[in-house]
């Protein structure tokens, strides 16, 4: 078996990735629920892996069996600790009736090269992938020098406790990653494997979410029109925030990705009772905008934006709540983590590798950088049912999560070459190359 520091110091890592490994552990993974608030089945079996693979496996109990997992490989050597990680929470419980594509279902469906299944997208593929890379370094003998920690994560689905809708099934956003992150574990790498359809992601937008209710009077239907009405008021302030909304999306874009401004939920009224009018109407957005700017300039743009529009139409008591409030992120794109992960996967692939800003998302890049550690999203969903690798749009759309099973056996050999090549550099190399801190004034 060919060992990884040989004289040239090339490993085909593609040849050490075992296709049964990858096929099995995303079985296992797509048929262990794991919806965001219930992700402690998930957290075990995933230590249980690990364990088999004679990795060091530790628990971070946070609460309610909401648990993370990190699994660590302490090399022989000094060198950097490399942490990739991933959040263990899907997007959806995989029992919803209104979704019917098997890969929103807690059910492995394998077919022509691809595994259908709840979360493989999102992003429990790259947990195969990460223990595959593993697997291939240990069969290449590996001489590890620093440290690899491997991490699952609670709680990164894009959720926010709002109204009524309170506890741990809306407890996320990050939290799981903050507290990984917070009680012992640090690196001075991070690569995170969310749907990046093999594309190295070096920033994130940041997101701010509002709440805007208008109000109106409880009137019968039969005087309907003679009174202020919520639904009616705030519809008319929608259509009034359309200046605002572009001039929003043009000054706060980033590169070549548009700020966005989504609508997401409208409520108001009561549906047993149509018979009176709405006395209050609530509508709910995400607002994503360049990570340069600072949430609380946002919160006051927004903010003076409904209430300019508002008076321009003369509708009174409009009411402004913001419930997340999350900064962006980016990482220089001449980053030594970002020109080793495009080389690693030139050197994988055979192809040059597009490193880019991210499309209008949030991930636990943001955390992760925020706290000094340098993270890069590199992932291996993404790819379209077509075979097109086109991150711009959502391929679940139609059928749900699925992930090519060749692009998680790409992402373990891109992995284990990045890990090689971060590995090889002596310690003061690697300090030499660090960035100042976050937030630290450098004299």
């Amino acid at each position: 078996m060919k060992n990884a520091t040989d004289a040239s110091g090339s490993v085909d890592w593609l040849s050490l990735v075992d296709d049964s490994l990858i096929e099995s552990l995303a079985r296992k993974i797509i048929e262990t629920p794991s919806p965001t608030g219930h992700e402690g089945d998930m957290a075990r079996m995933l230590g249980e892996a690990m364990r088999s693979l004679s990795l060091d496996v530790s628990y971070q109990p946070i609460y309610d069996d909401r648990i993370n997992v990190v699994g660590s490989w302490c090399g022989t050597q000094p060198g950097p600790t490399i942490l990739l990680s991933g959040h263990m929470d899907t997007s959806v419980s995989g029992d919803e009736e209104w979704l019917q594509g098997s890969g929103w279902k807690n059910v492995a469906t394998f077919e022509d090269g691809w595994v259908y299944g709840n979360g493989i997208f999102n992003m429990k593929g790259a947990f195969v992938s990460y223990l595959a890379m593993i697997d291939a370094l240990q069969k290449a003998n590996f001489d590890l020098r620093g440290k690899i920690v491997v991490a699952g994560v609670v709680g990164e689905i894009e959720l926010s406790p709002v109204d009524e809708f309170q506890g741990k099934e809306y407890d996320s956003y990050g939290v799981g990653t903050r507290f990984l992150l917070n009680h012992g574990v640090a690196a001075d790498y991070h690569i995170l494997g969310e749907p990046s359809a093999l594309t190295p992601l070096t920033g994130m937008m940041g997101t701010v979410w509002v709440k805007m209710t208008t109000y109106g009077d409880f009137v019968h239907t039969a005087f309907s029109g003679e009174h202020q009405d919520a639904i009616l008021n705030g519809e008319k302030l929608w259509r009034a925030l359309r200046g605002w909304r572009e001039k929003f999306i043009d000054e706060f874009s980033v590169s070549s990705v548009r700020a966005k401004i989504n609508r997401a939920a409208v409520r108001g009224g009561l549906p047993w009772r149509a018979a009176r009018t709405a006395a209050q109407y609530s509508q709910y957005l995400d607002v994503r905008f360049n990570p340069a700017v600072p949430p609380i300039d946002i919160q006051r743009e927004i903010a003076e934006g409904i209430k300019s529009a508002a008076d321009s139409i003369g509708i009174p008591n409009v009411d402004v709540q913001f419930y997340m409030s999350r900064p962006g992120t980016r990482i220089p794109s001449c980053h030594p983590l970002v020109s080793t992960i495009a080389a690693s996967h030139e050197d994988v692939t055979g192809e040059k590798a597009n490193v880019q800003f991210a499309p209008p998302l949030c991930t636990d890049a943001i955390d992760a950088n925020r706290l000094g550690i340098p993270t890069v999203v590199y992932g291996p969903a993404g790819r379209a049912a077509s075979g097109q690798r086109d991150i711009s749009r959502d391929p679940r759309a139609a059928q749900g999560e699925g992930v090519r099973l060749h692009d998680l056996k790409l992402a373990a050999a891109v992995y284990a070459e990045t890990v090689r090549r971060l590995t090889a550099k002596s310690m003061e190399e690697m300090y030499a190359e660090r960035l100042p801190m976050p937030s630290v004034s450098v004299e």
